[in-house]
Parts: structure tokens; sequence; C-alpha cells
């Protein structure tokens, strides 16, 4: 029975039209710059599994934290301009090189692609901690200066930056710790080695739906229709918000034809009604920024990094 199944599998495979059985052999490497089981790498994967499941490329989800995103990010920015590799961006990618001084100009050095998906951030503390509420948190940080601690994956990531612009608009001062990745962020908070953790939703939701965590606020400009009960900081009284955003890129001297092809992988995939049930499932909602927009955009966050790194005083070494 084995050798049948396996005959009519070829036999199906040499049927199939020739243009799907040339896209189906295509390779591309997405790169996460993060550790694994974060926020991002679990959208590249989500990703990767939807474009390879069409049958139009062979994917691998390659990890490759450090050094504030820059090493995944510069790896893919020196690849072969081929669209076999690509990189999942995010705020983190324009933040690194515009906070640090740097050789690397991520509007140079990257060909972006497309922005596509935002996932909002929230503050959590452990279920068990004394704080009911983010008014809570800040007045004991205010009583105990410099003795508690948030922490997120970072630095010069956009948790960072929130974490940062939390403690400037509080006025506190909490000792911010960074790690290489959202999940050691929150390995970190339920074994009790932090205070408090800046995360992405979608780092999160399975640890408040079991009760481990307590969300005290989203970081977002307006409350998460998932879960509707978080407040955000503006209506916890501190007058700030600022969003996490997840895209493509690809080595800046790639031809028009392959930024063509890799927008098609990405975009089909983010069309598909089954991706978008696994999106909204993680907390993601889906925005399909692609072409001319996105400069526009980059250029945008690039002020709004600015902004924030000089009102917060946010200096990297």
């Amino acid at each position: 029975m084995q050798r049948i199944s396996t005959a009519f599998a070829v036999v199906l495979g040499l049927l199939a039209p020739a243009s799907t059985r040339a896209q189906s052999s295509q390779r591309l490497t997405i790169v996460v710059p993060f550790a694994a089981g974060g926020g991002i790498d679990i959208f590249a994967r989500l990703m990767g599994e939807q474009i390879q499941a069409s049958g139009e490329a062979s994917i691998v989800v390659e990890d490759r934290p450090g050094a504030s995103s820059m090493i995944g990010t510069e790896y893919v920015a020196r690849a072969q301009p081929d669209g076999g590799t690509a990189l999942i961006s995010s705020n983190s990618t324009l933040i690194a090189p515009t906070l640090r001084k740097s050789g690397f100009d991520p509007l140079r050095n990257l060909r972006h692609v497309c922005v596509l998906a935002e996932s909002p951030q929230i503050i959590v503390v452990k279920a068990d901690a004394p704080y009911q509420t983010l008014a809570d948190l800040v007045a004991a940080a205010r009583a105990n200066p410099g003795a508690l601690t948030i922490g997120s994956n970072g630095p010069a990531s956009t948790q960072h930056l929130a974490s940062e612009l939390f403690k400037h608009v509080a006025g506190i001062d909490m000792t911010y710790v960074p790690y290489p990745g959202g999940a050691p962020a929150v390995t970190a908070l339920l074994g009790g080695q932090i205070a408090a953790v800046t995360a992405n939703l979608s780092e999160v939701h399975g640890h408040l739906d079991s009760g481990q965590i307590r969300a005290l606020a989203t970081t977002a400009a307006n409350r998460i229709a998932s879960a509707p009960s978080i407040p955000t900081a503006r209506e916890e009284g501190l007058d700030f918000d600022i969003a996490s955003w997840h895209g493509v890129a690809l080595p800046a001297s790639v031809s028009n034809e392959v930024v063509a092809r890799v927008q098609s992988l990405f975009m089909n995939a983010l069309n598909a009604p089954e991706l978008r049930a696994k999106l909204a499932a993680n907390q993601y909602t889906p925005t399909g920024v692609c072409g001319a927009q996105v400069e526009g955009f980059l250029a945008r966050q690039i002020d709004s990094i600015q902004e924030i790194a000089k009102s917060a005083s946010i200096k990297l070494d």
C-alpha cells in the first residue's frame, strides 16, 4: 500500500501545473532578529506556515538574536539579493540604528517591502503581585526609587521605548532589565526575577488566560478589541501611547522583480482567511501596507523614535 500511495503522489506531482512545481521549489529563509518564542518569532512562523501551505515556497524560519536585533538585521542586509532571504522587520529595525552610533542605515541598507501587521503592547505583573492597577505600580515605584524592575525584549525595542516612556511620563525610577526576546522576559517575570514586563500581547495572552499574570494597562491608543477589560495608559492618567508593527524587508540591492515576488508571497498569505483567523487568535491586526506608502510610514516612525528618545532622555551605549 505504501508503494502505491508514494507512486500516486509522484504522479500527482508530475501532473501539477509547471508554474506550481517551479514555485514550490523556491526556498525562502525568514530571519527573526530576536529569540524564539517572542511576538516577532510567533508572527514569522504563522506567516511561514501559511506560505509553505500554499505551495508557493519552501520556508525556513531562522532566529538570529543579539545586538538589539542588529545581528539578524545586518545578516539579511548582507545576504544575496535573490529573494532567498527576508527579514521580519519591526520598530527595532529602526530604533537600534537611529539611537546608536552606527554605520547602518535602515532605509538605505534594506529594501522594505511591506508593513504587515500590528500588535498591541501591555504592561503586566505576576498574578500574585501586590499591584492591582498601573497606579499601584507607579505608587510603589515612587515610594522605592530604583528598587523595582521592569523588563522587556531589548534594548532598542518598541517595548524598551514604551518602558522608558512609561517611566518618564509617570515620573518614576524603575530599573530597566533587557532580555533577548519577549519570551525570556516573561519567564523572568513568572520566576519572580523582575517586577513588571512590557510585552506584545501576543507574547502573554496565554499567561493572561491561565491567570499567571495580570495586565495593568495597554500602551495602545485605544482599548484592545480582544481584551477590552485592559485600560489604556491614558485612562490610567499617563498621557502616552506607542504601537508595535511587523513587516518584511530584503537586501537593498534586490530587483523590482524580486520585490514583487516576495510581496506577492507575503500578501497572499496575509489575505488568506485561515491565517487571518490565526493572527486574530494571537492578537495581531493585519495592515498590509506595501510599496511607496511604506517609505512614508518608516520616515514618520523614525521621527517618532527620535522624539520619544529626546523627551524620555533615552540613551544607548
